[in-house]
């Protein structure tokens, strides 16, 4: 999982007079959550907002090195981001601290690789869970960026559950471990209708309401 560094800086500014004066100094208000202690109050400077922004779908957490003191050195994931719909610009951040021995949980991007010998043979692959839960107890520089699966040796038939996926120490996934995460599936055979159905169905479509 990529480290990446930030600037935090604590804040009394609180209320809707206090955040838009938040950002009209060029900062996005925030709150840092943690484990067994009250939630505090901080704000980030808009220029590391965009690189929070362009760092939405990536695995990265944070480390803050710049700001006030308390918070040098602490390591943090983005838990939620508020975003006005509008013009694009964050209103909000959630950051969670990750703290020493504390398990957390994340999500981690599922890709795939290789064509399967089943879709040869004219079935389809089905991608069916394209991110994994995890619960990870583990310093988070030893969490991927993604979870590939090779997909090359499935047949029509064949599917790779969460419980055949092996992650590294430390990182669990969570969910129910009989869960397919990709299936190759037979393809949709259409049925040739009967004289007598088709005409049916003919009569049918013709009977139905026009509607004005």
């Amino acid at each position: 999982m990529e480290k990446q560094a930030i600037s935090l800086y604590l804040r009394k500014e609180a209320g809707k007079s206090g955040v838009k004066k938040i950002r009209k100094n060029g900062f996005i208000p925030a709150i840092l959550y943690g484990h067994n202690r009250g939630n505090v109050l901080i704000k980030v400077n808009s220029k590391d907002g965009l690189n929070l922004l362009k760092n939405r779908a990536k695995a990265v957490y944070y480390q803050v090195s710049e700001g006030d003191k308390d918070l040098i050195g602490k390591k943090l994931l983005v838990k939620d981001m508020f975003i006005n719909p509008l013009s694009d610009q964050i209103m909000h951040i959630d950051f969670y601290e990750i703290a020493e021995k504390e398990a957390i949980k994340m999500t981690i991007p599922v890709k795939i690789k290789g064509k399967p010998e089943g879709v040869t043979k004219g079935g389809v692959l089905e991608w069916e869970r394209r991110e994994i839960d995890v619960k990870v107890k583990a310093s988070p520089d030893l969490v991927p960026d993604f979870i590939e699966l090779d997909v090359s040796k499935l047949d029509i038939g064949d599917s790779i559950h969460l419980e055949d996926i092996k992650f590294p120490d430390g990182v669990m996934a969570i969910g129910d471990p009989k869960v397919p995460v990709v299936t190759v599936v037979a393809p949709k055979e259409e049925v040739e209708l009967t004289e007598e159905e088709k005409r049916a169905k003919l009569e049918a479509s013709l009977a139905e309401p026009v509607k004005e």
